[in-house]
């Protein structure tokens, strides 16, 4: 073999390492990884109570199945029920939804079918229904980005989206509202 051919040879290899290297797709291309979590622990019919500092109950919330997951600090349920109560230790709110999120940070995302019950005789808001509602339980705003029923004693109005609280009773519809008002003194 000559020195010429032995030089081809080699250049032949090089190129053709060069191009196996710089031919590969990097991870990032590949797309995003996705993991999947077990769950820490499952549970079936749970009941969990919070009380504030001078040992009221605050809330209760329960569910027919519960999966933890430690690591995002999250939980899966399935048919969660809050139930949210005033300062004298009087049920207000009764939160049903079908599936639920509930966050390490006291938040929590209600889906399909989400039912809320104002518990007291004087309640301005009677019921609350969409399939989807944020809650903050620190300070009891929700949130909705679709439709929302809600009903009163003396009103029923509708419309997409929805912001307020649960403590104040304040409550807007956020596009495409109409109302319907009762008057029953005639």
């Amino acid at each position: 073999m000559n020195r010429q051919t032995l030089m081809f040879a080699v250049l032949f290899i090089v190129a053709l390492a060069c191009w196996r290297v710089l031919d590969r797709k990097p991870d990032e291309l590949a797309g995003p990884k996705k993991e999947h979590f077990q769950p820490d622990f499952v549970v079936h019919d749970v009941v969990t109570r919070q009380y504030d500092k001078q040992g009221r109950l605050t809330e209760r919330l329960t569910s027919r199945y519960a999966e933890y997951f430690r690591a995002i600090e999250m939980a899966n349920l399935q048919q969660p029920e809050l139930t949210l109560y005033n300062e004298s230790g009087v049920p207000e709110w009764r939160v049903k939804a079908k599936e639920g999120v509930w966050n390490a940070n006291d938040s929590a995302v209600l889906r399909n079918e989400v039912h809320a019950d104002g518990l007291l005789p004087d309640s301005f808001v009677k019921t609350l229904d969409t399939e989807y509602m944020e809650l903050d339980l620190t300070n009891q705003d929700v949130r909705s980005n679709k439709q929302v029923l809600v009903v009163g004693p003396s009103f029923q109005t509708q419309g997409v989206g929805l912001r307020g609280n649960l403590n104040t009773r304040y409550f807007e519809l956020l596009e495409q509202s109409h109302a319907i008002y009762f008057n029953e003194k005639r």
